[in-house]
């Protein structure tokens, strides 16, 4: 298993309902934030079955940071253009 897998483990398996609401907290030194973000994102963009499973909806990744503490929220919707 890779080290970010299982941040992103734990955002998919959120009900989407609440995934906007509930999200995960990593509490690390602020200069590997952006490392942390980076490697969660790629872990999104590399779990082809995830994007199969939502394909008609688009996630969003979000990250949130406050002192040393970094969220991720992840949030299911429909494209726009589709319709």
């Amino acid at each position: 298993m890779r080290k970010y897998q299982k941040i992103w483990d734990i955002l998919k398996k959120q009900d989407p309902h609440t995934a906007r609401f509930v999200g995960v907290s990593v509490s690390a030194n602020p200069l590997l934030h952006p490392r942390i973000i980076k490697a969660v994102t790629k872990e999104k963009w590399k779990d082809l079955v995830y994007k199969l499973e939502t394909e008609p909806r688009v996630s969003t990744l979000t990250s949130s940071i406050s002192g040393n503490i970094l969220t991720f929220t992840l949030d299911l919707s429909f494209q726009t253009g589709d319709f």
